[in-house]
């Protein structure tokens, strides 16, 4: 069931909480193209963790909220945190979500165990980073033209049938807001560096990803105070399997240990 908090005003977060209750809290975020309604991909993780997926500031069934920056978005799922009762937690950032699953360890340094990342969007507001980024950087940007061009590059291609499935439904979502948002606050100062997170940070990257260039995962783990790097051999840049496979592999042999 998806539950809403509300963290400031009317502005609320959506959320699924869901697997093992009783079971080591893991807060997913999500990528550029995911839903917190899609739970297949936690079966075997849910047997042993407790997993709250949030759906980020206009996914889904959250409502748009301009972030001034990425630091914003983590004092914000600090509220949701304390809400819930959580004392301790891990995280799980894929593709996009990674810049926000790093937004929560700063914020949260106190609660965050570890961090881990599967094809992780690399620290974009570092000027060495930038030098390998395949795609326009664009620093200044509105929320209206951030939106215009999320559906051009993210959603346009889509048939109306394929729109209706949860993963794509929700991610264009009020007009594209949330991926929008994504695209206008990446290149911009986090709000903070990444050396200043204290957790743990596991990360996995393929040599082969097309979309986001491995070297640039490597300078990402430089900037890290304590990261460890895995790098494949083979590998897309998102697969089902392979983000499975980062979840049975990494995570669940760590939370097991």
């Amino acid at each position: 069931m998806i539950k809403k908090f509300n963290f400031s005003g009317e502005n609320v977060l959506a959320y699924n909480d869901f697997g093992n209750s009783s079971g080591f809290p893991i807060l997913v975020q999500h990528g550029t193209m995911a839903s917190i309604k899609d739970t297949g991909y936690f079966d075997n993780l849910g047997k042993i963790a407790r997993i709250i997926c949030i759906a980020r500031p206009g996914y889904g069934e959250s409502p748009p909220y301009v972030l001034q920056n990425l630091l914003e978005y983590g004092t914000i799922t600090a509220k949701l945190i304390k809400e819930l009762g959580i004392d301790k937690f891990d995280i799980l950032a894929s593709s996009a979500g990674a810049l926000y699953g790093y937004a929560i360890a700063k914020a949260c340094s106190d609660k965050t165990r570890n961090v881990y990342v599967y094809s992780g969007t690399p620290a974009l507001y570092d000027s060495e980073v930038q030098k390998n980024w395949p795609f326009p950087i664009t620093k200044e940007i509105t929320v209206e033209d951030s939106q215009k061009i999320a559906f051009e590059v993210f959603f346009s291609h889509f048939t109306e049938q394929e729109k209706e499935q949860d993963f794509i439904k929700d991610s264009m979502a009020n007009n594209c807001f949330g991926e929008g948002q994504n695209l206008r606050l990446r290149f911009k100062d986090w709000g903070f560096n990444l050396s200043e997170i204290k957790a743990k940070v596991y990360m996995q990257h393929s040599k082969k990803d097309d979309v986001i260039p491995y070297i640039m995962a490597e300078r990402t783990a430089k900037l890290l105070c304590d990261c460890e790097l895995e790098l494949l051999e083979n590998g897309s840049h998102f697969s089902e399997d392979g983000y499975k496979s980062f979840l049975q592999d990494t995570v669940m042999k760590i939370l097991r240990e």
